[in-house]
């Protein structure tokens, strides 16, 4: 179980990157989201939120929103973070035609267009937005995605 020291509806944001970070660039990554939470603000108010690397592929950030909401200005700074780690790392979070799959441990990063030929993986669910969701349906069978439904 992923953030146990958030609400089961906190807010959550999964980023997905198109290809795993190395062991370095895990470290540096960790460094860079743990201090962005620890100063993470909503108009001036402290937020309850943390930030997670899943799988060496996806960045996951989540605020509880029973202490003080996400406004707009403090989502913006999040998607800002995301796009210097990015920056800095040679790493696109934000190429939604690409897609995880896995089967028997096995990742594969491959395009939108070829998930009809991967009907029988599981997908990592990036269209969650709570911990509940997080911790129940992150990776689930190709099949039940809503993607899935989408092209096929």
């Amino acid at each position: 179980m992923y953030f146990q020291e958030l609400s089961s509806d906190s807010r959550l944001w999964v980023y997905q990157s198109g290809r795993a970070f190395t062991a370095v660039e895990k470290e540096g990554i960790t460094n860079k989201l743990n201090e962005f939470v620890s100063q993470w603000a909503a108009h001036g108010m402290a937020l309850k939120g943390e930030a997670i690397i899943v799988n060496d592929h996806f960045i996951v950030l989540s605020v509880d929103e029973r202490f003080e909401s996400a406004s707009g200005c403090s989502i913006d700074s999040s998607v800002k973070l995301m796009k210097d780690i990015g920056q800095e790392y040679s790493l696109d979070f934000f190429n939604r035609l690409k897609l995880i799959v896995e089967k028997d441990s096995e990742i594969k990063v491959i395009s939108f267009s070829d998930l009809g030929e991967y009907e029988d993986w599981n997908i990592y669910n990036t269209l969650v937005n709570t911990v509940d969701q997080f911790n129940n349906s992150f990776l689930i069978p190709v099949k039940e995605s809503e993607l899935f439904k989408m092209i096929c």
